[in-house]
């Protein structure tokens, strides 16, 4: 394996990857490697453990590949798991999960003991969202004097929802009240590493579904976004197809789609 110490050199070596780009901050943190074009970058924080991330500088990561490209970058993905594990990297940093293209959880899985996770989408977009009129309705909300509502509301109507309220992790809170001044959809805007906007807890009440709140939202967060850092990013469930057609109707595309799970302890 090839270590890797410069954002610039893993950025070209990936084609501008927008992953690595927007997600992955410069200085890079902990240890990167590199063995036959799949990246291996160690994950700090809550989660520690290590993205596996193959490199395709000829096209984008989230292009289909063919049967036979798909094979052999499979192999290639193998080989690095293997390198990871027998290396010693994995107990050496503490690893407790890791995140492979969802294409290549079966590969994992034959090469390392994975438990419980979830399969996800980063998605990203530089570009200014469709206007909708229902924008003016937005309003601002406070991480703190509004977390006792924000926190109910989550809770009542997507307890599936992992954001934090009334910690300072949420930079940013939108919403939309009706007319007696009960919350209809709330939004809200983490920081990647990098400091560019992440959405989280887009959540919409049970009543009102189906009527393109999330959007609403969401695209004022957007909006928000870009006119202050150019870019803005989300997470979102990759079983979660409504949600997926609003962000594309958005201007939001998958750089890449996350099979993570915690590796068992040995």
């Amino acid at each position: 394996m090839h270590r890797l110490t410069r954002h610039t050199e893993l950025l070209s070596r990936s084609g501008d990857d927008p992953w690595v780009r927007w997600c992955l901050p410069d200085p890079l943190p902990g240890e990167v490697w590199v063995h036959q074009e799949v990246a291996l970058v160690q994950r700090l924080g809550r989660r520690p453990g290590f993205w596996v991330a193959p490199l395709r500088p000829q096209g984008h990561p989230g292009t289909p590949l063919d049967d036979g490209r798909r094979a052999e970058e499979a192999g290639r993905v193998r080989a690095a798991l293997v390198e990871l594990r027998d290396g010693g990297h994995l107990s050496r940093l503490g690893a407790r999960s890791l995140s492979v293209a969802q294409e290549h959880g079966p590969v994992a899985h034959e090469v390392l003991d994975l438990g419980e996770g979830g399969d996800w989408e980063w998605m990203w977009t530089t570009t200014a969202p469709p206007q909708d009129p229902r924008e003016g309705r937005v309003v601002a909300l406070d991480d703190r004097q509004d977390a006792a509502e924000l926190t109910a509301f989550t809770r009542s109507h997507n307890p599936r929802v992992w954001t934090e309220v009334g910690t300072g992790r949420v930079h940013r809170w939108m919403g939309v009240r009706d007319a007696a001044g009960a919350l209809v959809v709330i939004g809200g805007a983490e920081r990647e590493d990098t400091g560019v906007p992440h959405l989280a807890g887009i959540v919409t009440a049970a009543g009102h579904r189906g009527q393109g709140w999330a959007g609403v939202v969401s695209a004022a967060l957007t909006r928000w976004a870009l006119e202050r850092h150019g870019a803005c990013t989300l997470g979102m469930f990759s079983d979660n197809t409504t949600a997926r057609g609003v962000y594309r109707r958005l201007g939001y595309r998958t750089a890449r789609a996350w099979h993570s799970r915690a590796l068992t302890p040995t």
